[in-house]
């Protein structure tokens, strides 16, 4: 009895251990975070791909002629957008602020709340854009990736203090 007792401890622990390596952690989130932004000032596109999960999906929302107007890009077509657009930017950066990191109670995923100040200068004209970014993330083959990422753009004095 003792040897059956000895056994099935040693089964659920090491079923525990083996489960926890399945979870995703707040960390694993930062340094995705980290890697895509870098990735973008340094205009680096496959960097950017390489952390995007082969669901990914970027929703963009934005104001059109006093009606929303939302725009669903898949991984293929957010990477190509983003590669077109730095050839006509001569000057890219950004911060991210106000940043929220959650993960799911199941431990399985997780969710990113953040302010980003872009500041860019396109065909020599200065622009600069806040919007609020919501980002889902997964573990896919043991590795963390971005599923999901929306937002809205800050009109006015709304961004978080």
């Amino acid at each position: 009895m003792n040897k059956s007792l000895t056994a099935t401890v040693l089964f659920v622990l090491l079923s525990v251990s083996a489960h926890a390596d399945d979870q995703i952690t707040r960390e694993q989130i930062k340094q995705v975070i980290s890697a895509t932004d870098t990735a973008a000032m340094d205009h680096n596109t496959a960097a950017i791909g390489t952390h995007l999960g082969n669901s990914f999906e970027r929703i963009i929302e934005f104001p059109h002629k006093d009606q929303m107007v939302t725009v669903r890009l898949n991984k293929i077509e957010y990477l190509q957008t983003v590669d077109e657009g730095w050839s006509r930017i001569t000057h890219y950066a950004h911060q991210r602020d106000n940043l929220e990191i959650h993960i799911m109670p199941d431990g399985l995923g997780g969710k990113s709340h953040s302010t980003i100040t872009e500041n860019i200068v396109v065909d020599g004209v200065k622009m600069t854009s806040r919007f609020r970014e919501y980002a889902s993330y997964l573990l896919e083959n043991g590795r963390p990736v971005i599923t999901q990422v929306s937002g809205h753009i800050l009109l006015g004095d709304t961004t978080p203090q």
